[in-house]
């Protein structure tokens, strides 16, 4: 049996190769595959975070009949993750292998973070799992990410009607910045749900509690960082076991060592 040192390394040895055209770009945390924590993201979004495709809520209850917010959230947020670095456009004369290479050296000097508890929370529609206490490290970890980061994502155009729901702090940070939830705006979410009506959230909220108490009880470890792109070759998004809606790809994921 591998450890998770090995585990680790034999799951970047098996990464395919990055796409000449890639377009977008993002750096967030993947649960370590074979752990529990995978197993359920598996399980309730129907997607392996490699794209591979599984039987959707195979633990829910919920199965054929799930709310249409949660069916749509693999392919659009590529399966159960929470983002340190927002998806970006890559800025023009870089290059995904340089930022590659940079994650790597970057992730080997940090060390895992224990989240503590989490609790099961609604940000407006959705459902994410957050810690119950705030984690400084964490938020600490995606202020250096976005500081280490940002200079390879291009300059976004901004409409403010787009971003109605956002505080006039929120507002100021992503004009500034170009990402809403940055510095002290940060919240590190685990992502279940798309967008839900009142009476969904109740349902599905109901469906998720028994699946991931031993999560809220225990907390996970954040213990490595994934590199995560979107290449612009129609063959991929063709390709078998990819949904034509679910273009980015895992590119890398390095294990947090220092």
């Amino acid at each position: 049996m591998l450890n998770s040192t090995q585990h680790e390394q034999h799951h970047k040895a098996a990464i395919e190769p990055i796409a000449a055209s890639p377009t977008l770009f993002s750096i967030c945390y993947t649960p370590r595959p074979g752990s529990p924590l995978a197993l359920f993201g598996r399980s309730w979004f129907g997607r392996a975070n490699d794209g591979t495709a599984f039987q959707a809520f195979s633990s829910s209850g919920i199965r054929s009949d799930a709310p249409s917010g949660i069916s749509r959230t693999p392919g659009r947020y590529f399966g159960l993750h929470a983002p340190f670095f927002a998806s970006s456009s890559l800025r023009a004369g870089m290059r995904l292998e340089e930022i590659r290479t940079h994650l790597e050296s970057f992730a080997a000097h940090r060390k895992p973070i224990e989240t503590g508890p989490l609790t099961l929370a609604r940000v407006r529609r959705s459902l994410v799992l957050q810690p119950a206490e705030p984690q400084p490290e964490l938020n600490w970890l995606a202020l250096q990410c976005f500081n280490a980061f940002d200079g390879y994502a291009a300059a976004t155009a901004i409409s403010e009607d787009e971003h109605q729901h956002l505080s006039p702090h929120q507002r100021l940070l992503l004009k500034s910045f170009g990402q809403p939830n940055v510095m002290s705006e940060y919240r590190f979410s685990l992502g279940l749900t798309g967008p839900l009506e009142d009476n969904q959230l109740e349902r599905v909220s109901h469906a998720l509690r028994p699946l991931i108490e031993p999560f809220c009880t225990e907390g996970v470890c954040v213990d490595g960082l994934s590199f995560i792109g979107s290449p612009n070759d129609k063959a991929c998004d063709e390709a078998p076991g990819r949904s034509p809606r679910s273009p980015l790809r895992l590119l890398g994921r390095f294990a947090l060592g220092g």
